[in-house]
């Protein structure tokens, strides 16, 4: 008894076309984020997973004539907002996790807002915290661990892979 095995052409050219998008969906993403954040205030308390890492460019609020460069580990996609902003802090406002400002000051300045910005916590943290594997004009990648709950603060801990996705020419 011989098997014979028959591709269609539809099922081939659809098995390809299914390939390749997939594979572009892997190299063209530009918000790798996983992990944790987690903050407690009063008698309430965030518990939130970490699905995306961004990287945007832009100046400084305080030294316009100074760039920074900032990641944003949030729960959400925020591409297209981000693109769609003509200044830095446009982007502030769909931020649900947290900022985090290198370049800015010697220690890492982060700000946590949750709960539609009803939630919001800012605060320093050792560039320690920070490990960067890939640290190019075009991409950061690392992991971000720090725990400041004993003072009030949160407790992050989450690996990343953030490509460029813009760069500001205006803080505000």
């Amino acid at each position: 008894m011989k098997t014979h095995f028959r591709f269609r052409t539809a099922h081939l050219s659809l098995l390809l076309t299914v390939c390749t998008l997939l594979l572009l969906s892997l190299i063209t993403r530009s918000d790798v984020g996983k992990g944790k954040l987690v903050y407690k205030t009063g008698s309430k308390s965030f518990d939130m997973n970490i699905k995306s890492a961004y990287f945007i460019v832009g100046p400084d609020g305080f030294d316009s004539g100074k760039k920074i460069r900032r990641l944003i580990f949030t729960t959400n996609a925020l591409d297209d907002k981000i693109k769609s902003c003509g200044a830095m802090n446009c982007v502030d406002q769909y931020i649900e996790g947290m900022q985090v400002d290198l370049d800015a000051a010697p220690r890492l300045l982060y700000w946590v807002s949750l709960n539609n910005q009803l939630v919001q916590y800012s605060g320093t943290a050792q560039n320690e915290f920070l490990t960067l594997t890939t640290d190019t004009p075009d991409r950061l990648a690392g992991t971000l661990k720090l725990d400041q709950s004993a003072s009030g603060g949160p407790a992050v801990d989450v690996t990343f892979d953030a490509k460029l996705v813009k760069t500001f020419a205006k803080a505000r």
